[in-house]
């Protein structure tokens, strides 16, 4: 039987249960908050596929996460303008900068927050794990091991 990605991950109990716990564990700056409603609106306009989990994922953290004014977030913690240092299962670490919409610049190796690798990070602890969503509604594993603030 073929699933497409909704029902994939609809029909699995446990990946929904893992996304709602990563959620939960994460801290959203407020201008983070709002900018993921803008991230969840364009996502389901078109609905289908991985913009479909995306809508979902972001949707966890908006409910779920915890919110802290925006100058008090911390350096531990992935927000919209950071550099992120992450690795994805066990391959070699890599860099980029959290944005959300026009903030990118190509010389910062920049993470869309509208994807699911920066909607997965933002938001996360340093030293912590969360599941990494795939376009197929697979899930993989991403280590956040270091975050320099947006000034850095």
């Amino acid at each position: 039987m073929t699933y497409t990605t909704d029902e994939r991950l609809a029909g699995d109990p446990i990946g929904y249960a893992i996304l709602c716990q990563h959620a939960v564990t994460s801290v959203l700056t407020r201008t983070d908050r709002r900018a993921l409603v803008d991230h969840i609106l364009r996502a389901d306009k078109i609905g289908t596929g991985a913009l479909a989990l995306l809508a979902r994922l972001l949707g966890l953290k908006l409910l779920y996460a915890a919110i802290v004014e925006d100058g008090r977030i911390g350096t531990r913690i992935a927000a919209g303008g950071s550099r992120v240092i992450y690795a994805v299962d066990d391959l070699p670490p890599q860099s980029g900068k959290l944005f959300h919409h026009d903030e990118f610049a190509e010389e910062d190796n920049g993470i869309p927050v509208g994807s699911l690798l920066g909607a997965t990070l933002i938001g996360m602890k340093v030293g912590t794990q969360g599941p990494l969503l795939q376009a197929d509604g697979t899930l993989r594993r991403v280590h956040l091991l270091g975050v320099e603030g947006p000034d850095a």
